[in-house]
Parts: C-alpha cells; structure tokens; sequence
C-alpha cells in the first residue's frame, strides 16, 4: 500500500502542477494598470521548479524500478520516499512563489507574502528599509520594509525590487554604504 501511495504522490504532484501552471493565469512578471502596478516571481522561475519536479518524478520511478529489478541494492519504497520527499518540498516552494506579489499604488504598496494575509503599506510611514539575504537570479537582495518600528513586509528578491522601490520613492531611508 505503502508503495503505491508514493508511486501516485510521483506521478500527481508533478502533474498537477504541469496543468496549474498550463491553464493559470499568464504570469507577466510586471503589469502595469493606469492606477497601479503588479509584479510577481517569473513564470520562467516557476516552470522552471514543475520541469525540475517532472524530471525527478521520472527519474524516481525509474530508479525505484531499477531497484526492483535488483540493479540497486536499496529498496525500491526509500527510493521513492526520498524522491517524493523532493518533489512535495519543490510542489509547496512553486505554490507559495506563485502566491507572492506586490501592488505598489501612488502612496500605499500591498504585498502578499508567502504565507499570511495581505500587507498594506503606506510609502510615507516607512521608518527603515533595509537589506536582507542573499542575491537571488535578478541580481537583488530581500528588501526588508519597517513600519512602526517593526517588521511590516519583505520584498523578494525574486521580483523586479529595483521598479518597486521607484515606486515607493523614498531612498533616504537605505542605509548608507559608504
């Protein structure tokens, strides 16, 4: 039972997220409205994790039957545990990259985070902005944003940082790195 259950969690997983990511909605990693702006993760970054899910279902299964077949020594359900183990961990960081966003307005940014509800910042009771992390693929870091002297939102590396902190327009409150 064991066996069959992980083998139907490497066949699904992936293709759920194959048709998820087909028939969703077109992710444009910027769209700009006449009252105001979205940008989410790249859709080349998020199909990029389903390819990188599809290639480990296969190749799970197929080492997982080169183990039944006595051609590896371990068992054909650790194999598959462990494969499955990546995927499900790959399925839920696609799903949550999906969900992220950020709408910045002309005073008031709205960020949805990984996990949570929606953040609704006002630009001018930002008391800090700082860096955080490392470089992700488009060359920045997390954007850390302070309200009330707390942690109120981060802003991914992942999307376009640079057009969203034009937007909130307040570069005197980075730090100065001379």
């Amino acid at each position: 039972m064991g066996r069959v259950l992980l083998v139907v969690l490497a066949l699904f997983t992936p293709l759920v997220a194959l048709v998820l990511e087909h028939v969703g909605n077109i992710r444009i990693t910027e769209r700009h409205h006449s009252h105001h702006d979205t940008y989410v993760v790249s859709a080349e970054f998020t199909r990029s994790l389903v390819l990188a899910m599809t290639f480990m279902a296969a190749l799970g299964l197929l080492v997982a039957w080169l183990c039944d077949q006595d051609v590896f020594l371990p068992d054909a359900v650790t194999v598959l545990a462990f494969f499955d183990a990546f995927i499900v961990t790959c399925f839920v960081m696609w799903r949550l990259l999906c969900r992220y966003r950020v709408s910045t307005f002309g005073d008031t940014m709205a960020v949805t985070p990984l996990v949570g509800p929606k953040v609704w910042v006002r630009y001018d009771q930002i008391d800090r902005l700082e860096w955080s992390g490392l470089r992700v693929g488009t060359g920045f870091r997390n954007l850390v944003v302070w309200v009330g002297g707390r942690r109120a939102a981060t802003i991914l590396g992942f999307v376009d940082v640079e057009q969203i902190f034009l937007s909130i327009d307040r570069f005197d409150l980075l730090p100065n790195t001379n």
